[in-house]
C-alpha cells in the first residue's frame, strides 16, 4: 500500500512539473507575438495528427502520414498568412490541388493493404485534427488584429474544465456520464469542470475585459460542453483500439492527443460563438 501511494505521489509530481513547463511554453509563445503563437499551435496540431495516425496503424491500417502532415501544414500556414495580410487569396487554390493528391496514393501503394481504409483515415486525420486547430487563427484575429486574450481564455477554460472534472469526479463522482466509452467520467465531474471553467472565465473578464461577464460565461459553457465531448470522442477511438494512451510524448500525461482532445471540438464551437457575440 505504501509503495502504491509513493508511486501515485511520484506520478502526480511528474504530471505537475510537466504541466507547469508545458503551460509556460504555450503561454509564452501565444503572448510573445503572432508568429510564435502560430508556431505553438502548428506544432501542437502536427504532433497530435501524428499520434492519430499512430493510432490508426495499431488497427492495421497504414495512413498516408506524409500527405496528411504536408497538407495540414499548408492549410494552417495559408490561413495564418492570410489573416496576417501577407498573401493573396488566390494562393488558396493550392489547397484543392494538394488535397487531391491523396487520391493518387492508392495507385502508388497498390496491393499494400486496404487502400480505401488508408485513404479514409488519412483524410479523417486532417478533418478531425488539423482543421479544428485552424480555428484558433480566426479566434486570435477576431478584431482584425492579433490579440491573445481570447485564445488564452479558451485554453484556460478548457484546462479548468479538465481539472475541475478530475477532482470533482474523484470527490463526488457517482453517476456515470458515458460508461461504455469512458467508465471513469461522471456527471458530477462534468458539473465540477463547468463551474471551474466559468470561474476562470469570469477572472479573465475582470483582468482583460474584451467581453462582458455574461459573454465570458457563455464562452466557458461552450468550451466545457464541447471540450468534454471532444474527450469522449478520443476515448471512443482508444477503446475501439483497446489502448490506454494515444502516446507517451508528454511525461505523466500520455500523448498530445490525450492532452488536447477536448480542444479539438472546443475550438471550432468557441470561435463560432465568439464571432456571433463580438
Amino acid at each position: 500500500m505504501k509503495k502504491k501511494s509513493t508511486l501515485t505521489m511520484n506520478n502526480l509530481a511528474v504530471r505537475a512539473i510537466t504541466a507547469i513547463i508545458g503551460v509556460t511554453i504555450i503561454i509564452a509563445g501565444i503572448v510573445f507575438s503572432s508568429w510564435t503563437f502560430a508556431l505553438v499551435f502548428l506544432a501542437i496540431a502536427l504532433l497530435t495528427l501524428r499520434e492519430f495516425y499512430n493510432l490508426a496503424r495499431k488497427s492495421g491500417t497504414q495512413p498516408y502520414e506524409v500527405w496528411g502532415l504536408v497538407f495540414s501544414l499548408a492549410l494552417f500556414g495559408l490561413i495564418f498568412l492570410n489573416y496576417q495580410g501577407q498573401i493573396d487569396k488566390s494562393t488558396f487554390w493550392i489547397l484543392p490541388a494538394l488535397f487531391s493528391t491523396v487520391f493518387l496514393y492508392p495507385l502508388i501503394r497498390y496491393g499494400q493493404g486496404h487502400a480505401i481504409n488508408c485513404l479514409a483515415l488519412s483524410v479523417l486525420g486532417v478533418l478531425y485534427i488539423a482543421l479544428p486547430f485552424c480555428f484558433v487563427i480566426p479566434l486570435a484575429f477576431v478584431s482584425g488584429e492579433f490579440q491573445y486574450e481570447l485564445v488564452l481564455g479558451v485554453l484556460f477554460a478548457q484546462w479548468a474544465n479538465d481539472t475541475g472534472a478530475y477532482f470533482a469526479g474523484k470527490a463526488f463522482g457517482k453517476t456515470k456520464l458515458f460508461e461504455k466509452v469512458s467508465p471513469k467520467k461522471t456527471w458530477e465531474g462534468s458539473v465540477g469542470g463547468l463551474i471551474l471553467a466559468v470561474g476562470v472565465s469570469l477572472a479573465f473578464c475582470y483582468f482583460f475585459g474584451t467581453m462582458s461577464y455574461l459573454e465570458w460565461t457563455g464562452l466557458a459553457i461552450v468550451v466545457s460542453i464541447f471540450g468534454s465531448l471532444g474527450d469522449l470522442v478520443e476515448s471512443a477511438f482508444k477503446r475501439a483500439l483497446a489502448i490506454k494512451d494515444s502516446g507517451s510524448t508528454i511525461p505523466g500525461h500520455g500523448g498530445f492527443l490525450d492532452r488536447f482532445d477536448g480542444l479539438i471540438l472546443a475550438l471550432p464551437f468557441a470561435t463560432t460563438y465568439i464571432h456571433f457575440v463580438i
